[in-house]
């Protein structure tokens, strides 16, 4: 066994310096449609590389805008999808990261929406998303690529299920 090799050392902020956390908040939807008998989930895959990986439209709150209003507006400018139902609110999820040397805390709200069984998505390329699917239910869970979404989905899963035996 060779020498022990010393730990890096991590340079300290001053303890009287609070660390800057930025926080934004911003909504997105979960998008789903009836087809010829099934249903239909809307993912898009957003960003660059290697790590990008199956979400759902989402962007940021707008100063005086209300979290429904940025859900639409940012399905619209991102996949081009329009005449979508509100179904409900979802919720929410939260989650840190480094940006440009900045620590941001985003807060993102889900809204379900229905599209109409002929939806059809014209990407843009708005934040860099190039790429869409619609997925069969049966398959959303081994689709979505952050786990943190699951018990988002699941609950919109429930959502529509209660709809339709409402129906």
């Amino acid at each position: 066994m060779g020498p022990r090799r010393p730990r890096p050392v991590r340079p300290r902020r001053p303890i009287n310096q609070p660390r800057r956390v930025y926080v934004e908040v911003g909504a997105g939807g979960i998008i789903f449609r009836r087809r010829k008998g099934r249903l239909e989930f809307f993912f898009v895959k957003h960003g660059t590389g290697p790590t990008r990986k199956w979400t759902w439209p989402k962007g940021h709150q707008e100063a005086g805008e209300e979290l429904e209003q940025t859900a639409v507006r940012e399905i619209r400018e991102e996949t081009g999808l329009t005449d979508l139902r509100l179904v409900a609110w979802i919720g929410k999820t939260s989650f840190r990261l480094r940006k440009e040397d900045k620590l941001i805390e985003k807060h993102v709200h889900f809204f379900l929406f229905e599209a109409p069984p002929d939806a059809k998505e014209v990407l843009t390329g708005e934040e860099a998303i190039w790429e869409a699917v619609w997925v069969p239910a049966d398959d959303v869970f081994q689709t979505v690529g952050y786990r943190n979404l699951n018990r988002l989905l699941a609950k919109a899963i429930k959502i529509i299920a209660r709809e339709e035996r409402e129906r």
